[in-house]
């Protein structure tokens, strides 16, 4: 009986934790006010993006962990992680600014694609990718050595 008894538990708690999971899930995309942004994430937009008008702010949350996009005026999307690091920032066609990349990223491109812009840049654990003016896709390890190039 006792058997019985945890594993109808068992499944009733189960049951508990997907339904409460599932509903957290659903937060997907929610938009939220700027100011909801995590501090580090407003000061970055602040200290790079100075002028130029926030259209929209989503916050994405999961099981896991919390992100949030921001998009503005212009077009650019940057995405923060749930401590308000940037992950992602999609300029479109525009530039990303100089001050954002990364000195290693800057000269290669500069030695390599001269004339061509970094327009996205995005990076993770596992290292850089960028994306230039000119439709070349870059990949760069965490020691900002290039280990692949995709047209």
């Amino acid at each position: 009986m006792k058997k019985m008894i945890m594993i109808a538990a068992l499944g009733i708690a189960t049951v508990g934790m997907a339904v409460a999971a599932t509903a957290y899930h659903l937060r997907d995309d929610q938009p939220i006010n700027y100011q909801e942004l995590p501090a580090k994430a407003q000061e970055f937009v602040k200290s790079y993006y100075d002028g130029i008008e926030v259209g929209y702010v989503t916050m994405d949350r999961d099981v896991m962990s919390t992100e949030y996009e921001v998009v503005l005026s212009d077009g650019t999307k940057i995405e923060f992680n749930g401590d308000g690091e940037w992950r992602d920032i999609d300029a479109g066609r525009s530039a990303v600014p100089a001050a954002i990349v990364p000195k290693e990223l800057r000269l290669y491109v500069d030695e390599h694609y001269a004339g061509s812009d970094i327009v996205e840049i995005n990076r993770d654990r596992g290292g850089w990718d960028v994306k230039l003016s000119q439709g070349l896709e870059l990949e760069f390890d965490t020691a900002f050595r290039l280990v692949e190039i995709d047209d």
